[in-house]
């Protein structure tokens, strides 16, 4: 049996469609992880680089970015007769939308589960600031989510950023 140049070819380019295909195949199926970002930066680190002091009386947390990206915030809180709430945060400027704060009170399923919105982030220091204050005590509200909006409503959508004090 004699094969032809031109049967040699078209055979291997065939094998190498079939493998190439099979690799392709296989990639989309296997489940992807995202990397895990590795937050080295320390609480004083984020003062300095935002030239910033947050004074010893007041509740801090860190914010770190859920969704796999490099943002990250400060948030802080205090109640003497009004209830204070910063959030400072380190986030890409968005293209459409926006940022919003929100108070989590409780666990998702819990009777007493709430969100409470704390307006939008504005441009501000290199990054995203928040200020809230309300004649409302809010200390039960423990976590803290800075989301991604397209309309300002009464619910989160994205969530970018959380913490928990």
């Amino acid at each position: 049996m004699r094969f032809k140049m031109k049967d040699i070819v078209v055979g291997i380019v065939v094998i190498a469609v079939v493998v190439t295909t099979a690799l392709i195949y296989k990639n989309l199926k296997s489940p992807k992880t995202l990397p895990k970002v590795i937050d080295s930066t320390s609480k004083q680190d984020f003062m300095n680089e935002f030239n910033m002091e947050i004074p010893d009386d007041l509740d801090s947390v860190e914010l770190k970015d859920v969704t796999g990206g490099m943002g990250r915030g400060i948030a802080t809180r205090k109640f003497e007769g009004t209830f204070t709430h910063t959030v400072l945060a380190d986030l890409p400027d968005l293209e459409t939308g926006f940022y919003e704060g929100w108070l989590v009170r409780g666990e998702v399923g819990n009777s007493n589960f709430g969100f409470i919105s704390t307006g939008k982030l504005k441009v501000a220091k290199g990054g995203f600031l928040l200020e809230f204050s309300s004649g409302t005590d809010y200390s039960d509200y423990g976590g803290v989510v800075v989301t991604e909006e397209l309309i300002f409503d009464k619910t989160p959508e994205i969530h970018i950023l959380e913490g928990s004090f």
